[in-house]
């Protein structure tokens, strides 16, 4: 036999010693491979577990990468070793039985080729998986750092669920993106209520007040007191009924909410109005149980705080505060949070509890411009946001942001006490412009 005719016995028996280890392999990269298991440990928050899950998914990719390599350099030897062995074959000279050899051995190099693209590709693309994962990692163990600790974000979950004819939900949260304004709203237990079993009393309003010729957003936050006995109620009935009593006013109201012309004593008039029309709805609630067949006004104390705000593009958004008791307007600007409004600036005033104080009620004009951040709060909330540490966490996570439903809920229910109870608030962001609100979109 010559030469060139032993080269092509040699190219056969190489080209089925591939096929056979093709086969081997490519088994060997689609069976599964199990998630490496962890030594038992004890229960951990959801930030931990999550941590421990991406290390889990990260080390799994980088199997998958290594499999893939090796794999790609086994083709890559055999595509050499064949490209030698045809390349000789040519240089050597064959006779005519033994072209028809020489070819197939070629369409086997080429078939080779496209295989060994395959898995070049493959690699680059477990390479990104493994640098996404990596990436996804530090991200966690970063938010990790943060002042509250791992479990910074994690909910509360309650323990006992509270009795009683005026018990509500533990938690609530709502919001809605009107182009360039976006509102998010949440109101959770406190913790002290949770542990003693008490139900939350604080509510929340989002409402559009159709009945002003300007379009306008009516926020509202009520917080009931500590122990009245019908505080939930009351602080619902209050946001209910104070949207009722905007849109009975609206005409008159219409005139002095942004315009120049409008006074300042003309509009205090009208939400005076509007908030004893809010504080008779509320005395309903205990009609005749109180001395003398009178409402208990005792049972019912709320501290009410709402923001009537302009929609629409603007480069000065004009909002306007109002209030009876210890809530607060927040305003969130490079980074710094500071009060805007409060609608009591004494004890005395911040004692003030609605139905008895309708009368009382503070309101305030002010302005805001693109990527300013207004927080209406109950006391609780507003401590916890003007508090250093704690005022910086938040400033991180709600600057330019359009947080998730679920994800604002989680943040207003980070696991750090505070004096008072409740938390409730009401943030809106200004875009100034739709298309800006639609970029900081998260």
């Amino acid at each position: 036999m010559t030469t060139t005719t032993w080269l092509i016995v040699f190219l056969v028996l190489s080209l089925a010693a591939n096929a056979v280890l093709t086969v081997w392999l490519t088994r060997l990269r689609r069976m599964p491979r199990p998630v490496p298991t962890r030594p038992a440990a004890p229960v951990l928050g959801p930030s931990t577990q999550e941590l421990a899950d991406l290390r889990a998914q990260l080390e799994v990719a980088q199997q998958e990468k290594g499999s893939v390599e090796q794999l790609l350099r086994g083709r890559e030897q055999e595509l050499a070793r064949l490209r030698t062995l045809y390349r000789e074959a040519q240089d050597k000279g064959t006779e005519s039985p033994g072209r028809e050899e020489i070819a197939a051995a070629l369409r086997q190099v080429r078939a080779l080729q496209d295989v060994v693209r395959k898995l070049t590709a493959e690699r680059d693309a477990a390479r990104s998986d493994v640098e996404r994962m990596r990436q996804r990692l530090a991200e966690a163990e970063a938010r990790g750092d943060a002042p509250f600790g791992p479990d910074a974000v994690s909910p509360a979950i309650p323990r006992r669920i509270p009795l009683g004819r005026d018990a509500t939900s533990d938690s609530s949260v709502d919001g809605a993106d009107l182009g360039p304004v976006v509102v998010r709203a949440a109101s959770v237990r406190g913790a002290r209520a949770r542990e003693e079993g008490e139900h939350r009393r604080d509510a929340f309003l989002l409402r559009f007040v159709e009945e002003l010729p300007t379009p306008t957003l009516l926020s509202a936050v009520a917080a009931g007191a500590p122990h009245g006995r019908r505080t939930q109620s009351a602080a619902d009935r209050a946001c209910r009924n104070l949207a009722e009593q905007v849109a009975r006013y609206g005409e008159a109201l219409g005139h002095q909410l942004f315009k120049p012309t409008g006074s300042d004593d003309d509009l205090a008039a009208l939400l005076r109005t509007a908030l004893q029309g809010v504080a008779h709805s509320m005395r309903l609630l205990t009609r005749g149980e109180g001395p003398e067949g009178e409402s208990d006004d005792a049972a019912l104390e709320v501290a009410l705080t709402g923001l009537l705000s302009r929609l629409g593009d603007s480069r000065q958004r004009e909002h306007v505060a109002f209030g009876v008791g210890d809530g607060a307007l927040l305003l969130l600007r490079d980074g710094t949070w500071r009060p805007v409004f409060t609608p009591g600036t004494t004890a005395t005033e911040q004692a003030l509890r609605l139905p008895a104080a309708a009368p009382k009620v503070r309101c305030a004009r002010l302005t805001t411009q693109p990527g300013d951040l207004v927080a209406l709060c109950s006391a609780p909330m507003a401590e916890l946001l003007l508090r250093a540490e704690a005022g910086d966490w938040f400033a991180t996570r709600w600057a330019g942001r359009q947080p998730y439903l679920t994800t604002f809920l989680s943040e207003v229910n980070v696991p750090v006490r505070v004096a008072g109870g409740d938390r409730s608030v009401v943030c809106l962001w200004d875009f100034g412009d739709a298309r800006e609100a639609r970029s900081a979109a998260s």
